[in-house]
């Protein structure tokens, strides 16, 4: 299939030799289909777009709005630097056009504290699929109404109810799917969480110290440091 676009969102903050494993772990799992790098700096991956605007959350959004309507594919995924991505993961599943999907076999490691994967029933950016038109519709809507960016603390991901909600937006259905091989998200002290800077952030209920594919939980997380 090439009917996806990744859409590859970094501002350049992670450290220089995870960098590059994660480039490397991410153009196998992307094979053939295009890819949008969306940087800080200049990236030569892809068609690469110079990220504008304050680092927050609310422009991660903006940025993805960006991407979407520079794509010509009829879906676009959205890949995050501080998440190793599988092939599995861009290739099992597709939406309905009227709904949004997010990936829920999703692994979280923390690169302080005894190294441990875990996993919570959460959805996550970092882990969407969508029907690129739907996208645009959607972000247009949001940014129309907050042409200077969504308050923080209020934002979040297309489909969740409770973000629609807050922001008094549309609401656009949701759909979960599971990889047979899982994604795996790194909680680090460079994340806009403040949880994460903190490290206080807390595992989900349930934990793991070895998983397929990715292996060990203790030399994974040395990829990152």
């Amino acid at each position: 299939m090439k009917d996806l676009t990744i859409i590859f969102l970094t501002v350049n903050k992670v450290p220089a030799e995870w960098a590059g494993y994660h480039r490397k772990v991410l153009e196998e799992a992307i094979g053939d289909f295009p890819i949008i790098t969306i940087s800080k700096e200049p990236l030569d991956l892809g068609t690469n777009l110079i990220q504008d605007g304050p680092i927050n959350t609310s422009n991660i959004y903006y940025q993805m709005l960006r991407g979407a309507k520079l794509a010509s594919t009829p879906y676009i995924a959205v890949a995050e630097d501080d998440v190793l991505y599988s092939k599995d993961h861009f290739n099992c599943f597709r939406p309905r056009l009227d709904e949004f999907a997010y990936n829920m076999t999703r692994w979280g490691i923390f690169t302080w504290g005894e190294p441990t994967y875990s996993w919570k029933d959460r959805i996550t950016n970092s882990a969407f699929i969508g029907p690129r038109e739907l996208t645009i519709k959607a972000l247009e809507e949001r940014f129309a109404k907050y042409p200077n960016g969504t308050p923080e603390g209020r934002t979040g991901e297309l489909g969740r109810g409770m973000i629609e909600d807050r922001l008094g937006l549309s609401h656009y259905k949701c759909v979960k799917f599971n990889s047979t091989v899982s994604i795996v998200d790194f909680n680090h002290c460079y994340s806009l969480d403040p949880l994460e800077r903190n490290q206080r952030k807390k595992m989900g209920p349930l934990k793991a110290f070895d998983i397929p594919h990715w292996g060990r939980a203790d030399e994974l997380v040395q990829k990152f440091l």
